[in-house]
Parts: structure tokens; C-alpha cells; sequence
């Protein structure tokens, strides 16, 4: 398989996996950054910065492990500021991006792996899946909807 024909590539003509569109490349690039600027804003406690990657009607949705989506600036802020206090440190490693762009919007996937230790002394270790759609706008790209689900489950208790 040629890096042409993976998702999120550009390739040339020939098929060869060599770049032929640096533009491509470069909504590639940005929006792979996107997703590690949320990680280090988040562990930075860049709570302005974290916010503002998102549109101002963007939603984060944690569904996926019971907790409601929420959505816009507003709400986005009070969520984000209540995590980033509820820890005394935080590390997310983002890694295995897919990306897919059509036009002015994408779609991206990627695992992390979170880790953290919380007010009380204990440790969080948790591995997930990102589902994000984006969108371009005057600033850049930016999550219209970032989605959070857990990869492995607690083993049953006795097991």
C-alpha cells in the first residue's frame, strides 16, 4: 500500500506515495497539531487557549464514557476549568491520526493515552479513541465536535 492510497494522504500521479499537493500536507499538518495543542493546553492549564480551539458553538462530547456532552464557549469553559482543577497533573500523548479532508471540513481519529495524578494522591491511566469533526475558519481549523470513548475496560472485579 502506497502512502497515496492511505486515508488523509495526498499522492501524486504516479502512485508512488510522494506528496503532490503541499497544501494537502500542510490541513494535514495543522490539524494534527490542533490535536496536540488541546493535549498541551489541557496539561498546561491553558484554559483560554484549550477553549478557543473549538468553534463557538463546538461540542465536547464524552458519551462515550457517561459524561453529557457540552456545548459552546460557555459551557466548554466551566467543564474544562472544573477537570483541569480537579488535578494536580495531567499528560495526554496523542498519537496514530487519521485524517480526512473534504473542502472546508475533516474528520480525524486518534488514540490517546491519559495520564494523570488527581488532588487526592491517585493515579489516572486511561487509553481512548478522539473522534473529531473540524472545521477551517479564519483562525484555522477548529473541533466542531471532539468525541472521547475508552478503549479497554476495567477488568470485572475477581478477575
Amino acid at each position: 500500500m502506497t502512502a497515496s492510497s492511505l486515508p488523509g494522504t495526498v499522492g501524486n500521479d504516479a502512485g508512488n506515495g510522494t506528496v503532490g499537493n503541499d497544501a494537502g500536507i500542510t490541513d494535514i499538518e495543522q490539524i494534527r497539531r490542533l490535536t496536540h495543542e488541546y493535549a498541551g493546553n489541557l496539561d498546561g492549564g491553558l484554559l483560554d487557549e484549550l477553549v478557543s480551539l473549538f468553534t463557538d458553538d463546538g461540542v465536547w462530547d464524552g458519551s462515550g464514557w457517561g459524561i453529557p456532552a457540552i456545548q459552546g464557549t460557555k459551557a466548554l469553559r466551566e467543564f474544562f476549568a472544573a477537570t483541569m482543577a480537579s488535578n494536580a497533573g495531567t499528560c495526554h500523548l496523542t498519537s496514530n491520526h487519521i485524517i480526512t479532508i473534504d473542502g472546508n471540513s475533516a474528520a480525524c481519529t486518534a488514540y490517546f493515552h491519559a495520564f494523570g495524578r488527581r488532588l487526592d494522591g491517585s493515579l489516572n491511566d486511561s487509553l481512548g479513541i478522539y473522534t473529531d469533526e473540524l472545521v477551517r475558519t479564519a483562525q484555522g481549523w477548529k473541533f466542531s465536535r471532539r468525541s472521547v470513548r475508552g478503549m479497554l475496560t476495567p477488568p470485572a472485579a475477581g478477575s
